[in-house]
């Protein structure tokens, strides 16, 4: 009896077929029986009070998972790579990882019709705070906020592109990933200069 595999069949059957107009307990419901989910697991998954607050817990459930996966893909000289290198992998990695768990445009598809705007900005916070984790960052002042907030727009709309790219492996979004990211850093690098000539340290 495999818990873990279990619910990611719950998670697809509830996303493959949501409904506006059924509740999450209904599809809850369904899914136990269509899947012929075990009595005693079925005990155990509503004791463990894992869909206990519906699409909520869902999504939590599914980014659960999600970081576990990406956790344990790591390449082997993880460590050699520059902090911006591991933040291109983690951003494209979650993509593909969603993909093939789960299916990028049926999680997408509930994300926005079953989470208002607050709940989303924070899922990706903790999206974002959590790839930053994976990279290594042990920020604790202003940047620890400036540096998840821009990767959370970046994540989003690399998010958002994918949805539309049928290119090979999805080089499309790797690539619009790394342009962003490229951006980003080359904004970093001008900012740096332009405080150094208006805040000199020698000041």
């Amino acid at each position: 009896m495999n818990k873990k595999l279990n619910i990611i069949k719950i998670i697809n059957f509830i996303l493959n077929n949501y409904n506006k107009n059924i509740g999450f307990n209904s599809l809850l419901d369904q899914a136990f029986i269509e899947l012929k989910i075990p009595k005693k697991l079925k005990q155990t998954i509503l004791s463990d009070e894992i869909f206990i607050n519906g699409y909520d817990s869902l999504f939590d459930e599914i980014n659960l998972i999600v970081d576990k996966q990406m956790e344990r893909g790591k390449p082997k000289n993880f460590e050699k790579y520059r902090v911006n290198e591991k933040i291109k992998f983690f951003v494209f990695y979650r993509i593909q990882v969603i993909e093939k768990i789960f299916g990028r445009k049926k999680l997408f598809k509930i994300a926005f019709s079953k989470k208002s705007l607050l709940r989303l900005k924070k899922m990706l916070f903790n999206i974002s705070d959590e790839i930053w984790f994976l990279s290594g960052d042990k920020s604790t002042d202003f940047n620890y906020y400036s540096k998840r907030i821009i990767l959370m727009n970046i994540y989003l709309s690399s998010f958002l592109y994918s949805l539309s790219d049928k290119s090979e492996n999805f080089e499309k979004t790797k690539s619009f990933i790394e342009k962003q990211i490229n951006q980003v850093l080359v904004f970093g690098r001008l900012k740096s200069r332009i405080k150094s000539i208006f805040y000199p340290k020698s000041i």
